[in-house]
């Protein structure tokens, strides 16, 4: 602190050199006060943010636990619609080949009775 900042009463009564001690005391009592705000300050800031963070991870994990679950039911849901698919196209593929089948015997049995009568 600058010895011109103090007032002028107070430096008649103390006197140049003490007012320069003085202000002195105060400047070095401004630094270590300055020292100790921004480590307190520090200290919350660091307190809060590993609090948030903290805070953070969690609701990730919460979500991605509800993401993962969400998956697994629409993972499951896909496999019966799949499961589903083939099991009508198995059905039609039969009704098909049976269908050939009953052509295919009849053109044999239609070939079959026309080389006899003929």
């Amino acid at each position: 602190m600058q010895v011109e900042r103090i007032r002028p009463a107070l430096r008649e009564r103390l006197g140049h050199e003490a007012t320069a001690e003085l202000a002195a005391l105060l400047a070095q009592a401004r630094k270590e006060w300055e020292a100790d705000v921004i480590s307190v300050a520090g200290d919350r800031f660091d307190r809060r943010l590993v609090e948030e963070t903290s805070k953070l991870r969690v609701e990730m994990a919460q979500g991605l636990a509800a993401l993962r679950t969400e998956m697994a039911a629409g993972h499951a849901s896909l496999r019966q619609a799949i499961a589903d698919q083939k099991f009508e196209i198995l059905k039609w593929v039969f009704v098909f080949w049976t269908g050939q089948f009953f052509v295919s015997a009849t053109f044999v049995l239609m070939v079959v009775r026309a080389l006899r009568t003929g």
